[in-house]
């Protein structure tokens, strides 16, 4: 079995990415307890608790105030696999474009984890997807290379939705751009999504934010907040109470927006187009399974 490690930089991203690969691929979760997670993810002889809860324990929550997140960052979200369960992604939320340290401490512990040849997943790539936010595509991909070069080297000519073979593992980068000019968030490719499914609540949404937002709110301080308020906001109807990342799961906006969505179908191309090491590939069955 082959794995992707998916960094995302927050919770709602990683629900696109599973429900992507849900609706295009036909992936669907794997809903087994950690320890019994494909290994190193699960248990093995050599790794007896497996990297996923090793990592946990050795995380010091008695150290943490009640009020703070009881997970490490990054965190694993969840795992999906393809329908013949010969590839799974594993699903991670970086908590932020800006959390390279973070990231690649992650990536280095899996890395030298992997080193034996007992596990169950034999090879394993690296894919990173950030938003291009007001500074653009091509300074993200700038921003990529400095960041993340010196570790994995061999990634100069890395760019939006490409694979580029390293000096460790093959690396992918995919940039959310949404907006006109190359300039958007992940939101930019969600909101016409749930605007498709809700119309009226949508129209709603978007005249109460207008209406009653006044200078200094969050919500105005950059289009992305914007979209996120509205897009929560129509989302209540069906999950009251609730975050984005529930709106956009399988409780809230419906399968065939990701269907259709031409962000979600070129999200689910680019992460089943990585170039295994060994040449070997992999099949990712169609989009008729019941994930997503």
């Amino acid at each position: 079995m082959k794995a992707v490690l998916v960094f995302c930089e927050g919770k709602h991203d990683v629900v696109f990415v599973e429900r992507s690969l849900g609706a295009c691929v036909g992936c669907d979760r794997i809903k087994l307890p950690i320890r019994q997670l494909p290994s190193p993810f699960g248990a093995s002889d050599s790794v007896p608790l497996g990297l996923i809860a090793t990592r946990l324990r050795r995380f010091a929550v008695e150290d943490l105030a009640l009020h703070e997140e009881g997970r490490p960052t990054p965190v694993f979200e969840s795992v999906v696999e393809t329908p013949k369960k010969d590839l799974m992604f594993v699903l991670v939320s970086v908590g932020g474009k800006g959390k390279t340290k973070q990231a690649l401490r992650l990536m280095e512990y899996v890395d030298a984890t992997m080193l034996s040849d007992d596990f169950d997943i034999k090879e394993h790539t690296a894919a990173f997807l950030f938003d291009a936010n007001k500074e653009g595509m091509a300074a993200t991909i700038a921003a990529f290379r400095r960041g993340y070069g010196a570790y994995f080297g061999g990634i100069g000519a890395v760019g939006h939705g490409k694979w580029n073979q390293t000096s460790t593992v093959p690396v992918g980068l995919f940039v959310f751009h949404g907006a006109p000019g190359n300039t958007g968030t992940i939101e930019h490719d969600l909101a016409p999504m749930v605007q498709a499914a809700w119309r009226d609540r949508y129209a709603a949404a978007e005249r109460f934010v207008a209406d009653h937002s006044k200078s200094g709110d969050e919500v105005l301080k950059s289009d992305g907040r914007r979209l996120k308020a509205v897009m929560t906001a129509v989302g209540q109807f069906d999950n009251p109470g609730r975050p984005l990342s529930t709106v956009l799961g399988r409780n809230g906006l419906p399968r065939a927006q990701y269907e259709s969505s031409p962000a979600s179908i070129a999200l689910a191309e680019f992460l089943t187009a990585t170039p295994w090491p060994s040449g070997s590939a992999v099949t990712s069955g169609s989009g008729a399974a019941t994930g997503g």
